[in-house]
């Protein structure tokens, strides 16, 4: 994999919970607590990562690693209207949990400018993305259960 110092150079804005696929970007690998601990630089993803970490017997790699890719916008299911319906819950969660102190720190990120969750949500996102893995350990359960998890 090659170090990266900015998000996918395609056009258009970031997913910030995409698929492990080559191309896209490593941000960070998800701790025993479940909170991501993210990569600086982050890192591209190759076709060997991709097989290696997709092996038979291990969990998916998005219960294991926060990867980030371009934002398909109506090709993902997680697209309502003209906004990304997860990035809209993620907000939700992150002002049930009082994410949203304008005078808070943000964490650093390496894809925040072109961050969809970002764009549609602001500050209070980027507070809790730490929070955000793409698939729970269960591989069956549904990538917006992670965001239930901030308002436990």
């Amino acid at each position: 994999m090659a170090e990266t110092e900015a998000g996918p150079t395609r056009a258009g804005a970031t997913c910030p919970s995409s698929l492990c696929a080559p191309g896209n970007l490593l941000l960070g690998i998800v701790r025993q607590d479940g909170t991501v601990a993210a990569l600086r630089p982050p890192l591209t993803v190759d076709a060997e990562f991709t097989a290696r970490a997709s092996a038979p017997g291990l969990r998916p790699p998005e219960a294991r690693f926060r990867f980030a890719g371009p934002c398909v916008e109506t090709a993902c299911s997680q697209w309502e209207g003209s906004r990304c319906s997860l990035g809209d819950a993620v907000a939700h969660a992150a002002h049930e949990v009082g994410a949203d102190d304008p005078d808070a720190p943000l964490l650093p990120c390496a894809v925040r400018s072109t961050c969809r969750w970002w764009q549609q949500g602001g500050s209070a996102v980027c507070r809790v993305c730490d929070r955000i893995v793409h698939t729970s350990k269960a591989p069956a359960e549904p990538t917006a259960s992670a965001v239930s998890a901030l308002t436990r």
